[in-house]
């Protein structure tokens, strides 16, 4: 009896890759023709665009006229678009963002006629343990991928994939590829003995492995490569093979059929898995990618949060007040974003990082131009004292926020006081300069001496309330009695109720008050060679690594009243490219400014690090001394955590096993990790480095890469990934721009503790990943602190409170994830549970009668369950009105 080999006609998208978006439009214009003719006429049944929207969007954007012919296909189910607006990162990329990528590609073909409601995904590098939560949230229940799977995972190419919350998938695992047959099957050599599959495990040809992965006697098999066009021939192939094969018989269908047979025949039988995908044997997933072009994840990360953390809560809160939501600008921003974080995770060329670098310049002068018109229009809009000026304070988490932060005034006299409710506000001054705010001259004498100003950075430690505000009056016509300069200390420590950082013969030490234990050498930087390319770190055949000590370094030490900052300059020495690390020769100069900062009371060691790179093909990596000896780490996804196994079995024969790739320890970093002992615990919080290794000879050392440079697009057999170079194998691409000659910043955050609390672990993110959301509106700069300020804004028609609230959430332990305008009416509040256990919801509490309606999925479609507690893992959507 013949296997039964169900036939997707496919094509992989790329919208820009070794080439930029423009040239791709250029193919994608002519395939497009050809694919609508071709189905119209019939010559081909089904075919799917990649399940995504993005191409879609770009076709009818230069061809309007063909827009109701890709509607009649769609709704006739033969062409088949989305979920994805893009095809995303997967491990790079906030939950958020994720679910926004969804939401535009879903909200986009259904406008068109209809979304395919299979998640499909054949390139991305690797798959989350979250995926299937995410998937179920809007809708989906089905899911291909290609990268990810191995032998240890003992599946079948078809099972259910659970994740968090009860969350399930039907999955299919294209575990050859999804573009290999292309070439065979046109050719007339689909079914040749002679193919050979990429990983070498086994000896089997593309089509019997997979025809024998499958659980049962039928498979998958999809049809269409990279940007290959619709061929017309497409059915005749088909029956030619039906009539030359003994082995299979082969049918055009869509994934939506072979889900709905692989269900009617296999049922509840298939196995279930739970975890990630991201193994080596089968296909590369790039286990060190996520390190490359530093500066371009850097940014998206930085967008990512301040629209989930602060733009979209501080938007709902405004059109609660009356400020409508704007809904086009939210869509903008995360669909230029969703365009800068496609499968490619920034391996490109030059020229294409540098048109998705500008796309998220573009994205992120929206988010920020946004955040800030929303909190001027309310400092506006609210009632102050004459002669005083307001200085709005924003808390856009559900809870209230007790904490230490930084505000810059402008004022023209250089002491001022604050108020609010008829009380003096105690401050800091951390810094202050004086400014011109009139018209400048060439000649600064003609300046006009009544338009000098005095900006000032100030520290305040203040009480905000719950999804909400504060607004302060500054008054620069009276001194304050609050007011506090900074100090400079001779020593080398900082302190607070917590920690203790000293600076101890040229070695950072801690010391733990709580824990009552002192880390030795908590904080140090190494530094070794980069002989790979944009998709992976490969250690050079004379390698170099070389300890970055701090003993040279100038100290300085300030304390502030609610804060102590040590600063740390210096010069580290290292090679200045792969030719002086062989010989041991670090003839180039790093200049660093390392700044660690403990606030009062707070159980976070903040840590900047700046450094002006002017090496090449080298990485330079933090280590935190944990002092806990590991077998696991724990690292934080999209809205959970997972274990990650410091010594991988694989390690020691991937090579004879035949493996695609060294299946390398260097882990994926989204926005935590840890090492947890029983004693005590280490997390470290990061802003835009994704990668980290657990290392030492007692697996004791978080090493958090802060960057690397390399300077080839894809290079071939090297040491950790033999054979074909990864992105284009026919051609070696330089790519100057990711050796990253340029001044870097890196921001991160230490904390320990004794008992660990995933919950707690995950809200001390979020805390120090939102920004710092406030404005003061003056008229002694027009220019302010943002581009925007400059443009005259009206107030609107009515006041605001000078302090507001739109709730808080009181008795639980979930996590925020955000908080946004429900198209439905009322607000959605996103919460998430990262613990093992069952928590409780909680409830809302709020003086202007806000409350929880009903529960709803992760586009804001209501459902009839009543959430009231959060299963381990659990992801959901309260609608509040």
């Amino acid at each position: 009896m013949k296997k039964l080999g169900h036939v997707v006609y496919q094509t992989h998208w790329d919208n820009e890759w070794y080439f930029t978006d423009r040239e791709s439009q250029v193919q994608l214009v002519y395939h497009m023709r050809e694919t609508i003719k071709m189905l119209e006429e019939g010559a081909v049944d089904h075919f799917l665009l990649d399940g995504q929207t993005a191409i879609v969007e770009d076709y009818l954007a230069v061809c309007p006229e063909d827009r109701g012919r890709l509607e009649a296909l769609i709704k006739a189910q033969r062409l088949f678009i989305g979920p994805w607006h893009t095809q995303t990162e997967t491990f790079a990329v906030s939950g958020e963002a994720m679910i926004n990528n969804l939401r535009l590609g879903i909200e986009y073909a259904n406008s068109l006629g209809g979304s395919s409601m299979v998640s499909y995904l054949p390139d991305s590098f690797g798959h989350p343990v979250d995926f299937p939560q995410i998937f179920n949230g809007v809708g989906i229940t089905k899911f291909s991928f290609r990268r990810g799977m191995g032998d240890k995972h003992k599946l079948p190419t078809e099972f259910f994939w659970e994740g968090p919350g009860e969350s399930r998938v039907i999955t299919n695992v294209l575990i050859d590829g999804y573009g290999w047959s292309y070439d065979p099957f046109f050719s007339g050599k689909l079914l040749s003995k002679e193919l050979a599959s990429e990983c070498k495990t086994n000896t089997m040809t593309p089509l019997k492995l997979i025809a024998n992965k499958s659980p049962f006697d039928e498979f998958l098999l999809t049809m269409g490569n990279d940007q290959t066009p619709i061929r017309p021939d497409f059915k005749e192939k088909l029956a030619q093979y039906n009539d030359e094969s003994d082995e299979y018989h082969f049918v055009e269908t869509t994934f939506e059929k072979y889900f709905e047979r692989l269900q009617a025949v296999c049922g509840d039988k298939l196995p279930v898995y739970y975890g990630e995908f991201l193994d080596t044997q089968y296909s590369r997933v790039h286990k060190s990618i996520n390190s490359v072009r530093y500066d371009i994840k850097q940014l998206q990360d930085k967008i990512e949060r301040l629209m989930t953390y602060n733009v979209q809560p501080l938007m709902a809160m405004a059109d609660k007040l009356g400020l409508p939501w704007e809904q086009g600008l939210v869509d903008e921003i995360w669909r230029l974003l969703a365009r800068a974080q496609t499968h490619s995770v920034c391996t490109n060329t030059d020229r294409t990082n540098a048109r998705i670098f500008e796309r998220l310049k573009m994205a992120h002068e929206l988010a920020e131009s946004t955040h800030v018109y929303l909190l001027r229009k309310l400092a506006l809009s609210c009632d102050i004292q004459a002669g005083r000026s307001p200085l709005i304070l924003v808390n856009t988490l559900p809870e209230r926020s007790e904490l230490v932060a930084r505000y810059r005034v402008f004022t023209k006299q250089e002491e001022f006081s604050l108020w609010y409710e008829g009380e003096q506000v105690a401050y800091s001054v951390i810094a202050q300069e004086r400014d011109y705010g009139g018209i400048w001259r060439k000649d600064e004498s003609q300046h006009d001496p009544a338009k000098y100003h005095y900006l000032t950075e100030i520290e305040v430690a203040i009480s905000l309330p719950a999804l909400g505000y504060k607004v302060l009056e500054v008054d620069d016509s009276l001194g304050s009695c609050c007011r506090t300069l900074p100090s400079a200390l001779s020593g080398t420590a900082i302190e607070n109720a917590c920690y203790k950082l000293e600076m101890k013969d040229g070695v950072l030490n801690l010391t733990d008050s709580r824990l009552n234990q002192t880390f030795t050498e908590i904080l140090s930087f190494e530094n070794d060679g980069d002989a790979g390319d944009n998709y992976d770190h490969c250690p050079p055949e004379q390698d170099w690594c070389i300890a970055l000590g701090l003993e040279q370094a100038d100290v300085q030490v300030v304390r502030h009243a609610q804060s102590e900052v040590m600063t740390l300059t210096g010069e580290w020495r290292v090679p200045h490219g792969l030719e002086s690390r062989a010989k041991g020769c670090a003839e180039q100069v790093l200049p660093f400014v390392l700044e660690l900062a403990l606030k009062q009371d707070a159980d976070l060691i903040e840590l900047t690090l700046s450094v002006d790179n002017r090496s090449k093909n080298h990485r330079l990596r933090l280590l935190v001394n944990s002092q806990i000896a590991s077998r696991f780490s724990r690292a934080g996804t999209p809205f959970f955590e997972v274990a990650r196994d410091t010594q991988p079995a694989e390690l020691a024969d991937w090579r004879e096993k035949g493996f695609v790739e060294e299946p390398t320890t260097t882990e994926p970093l989204l926005n935590h990790v840890s090492l947890i002992g029983d004693a005590h615990y280490a997390s470290v919080f990061t802003q835009g480095c994704k990668e980290y290794q657990v290392v030492g000879a007692d697996f004791d050392r978080l090493a958090i890469t802060l960057f690397r440079s390399c300077g080839h697009f894809g290079l071939p057999d090297l040491p950790r990934r033999p054979g074909r170079a990864s992105g284009l194998a026919e051609k070696i691409i330089a790519t100057p721009d990711s050796q990253l000659l340029k001044p870097l910043t890196f921001h991160l955050a230490l904390h320990m503790g004794e008992r660990y609390q995933a919950n707690q672990i995950r809200r001390r993110y979020v805390n120090f990943a939102k920004s710092n959301g406030y404005y003061h509106e003056q008229s002694l700069s027009r220019t302010g602190e943002f581009n925007i300020s400059y443009f005259h804004t009206n107030p609107l028609d009515f006041k605001v409170p000078n302090q507001f609230s739109l709730g808080e959430l009181m008795g639980t332990e979930a996590v925020f994830s955000t908080l946004l305008k429900n198209r439905e009416g009322g607000y959605l509040l996103r919460l998430y549970n990262s613990e093992d256990s069952v928590i409780q919801v909680g409830e809302l509490r709020s003086d202007i009668g806000m409350k929880v309606v009903s529960s709803a999925n992760l586009l804001g479609r209501t459902t009839t369950e009543n959430i009231v507690t959060l299963k381990s893992g659990q992801l959901n959507s309260y609608v509040i009105g």
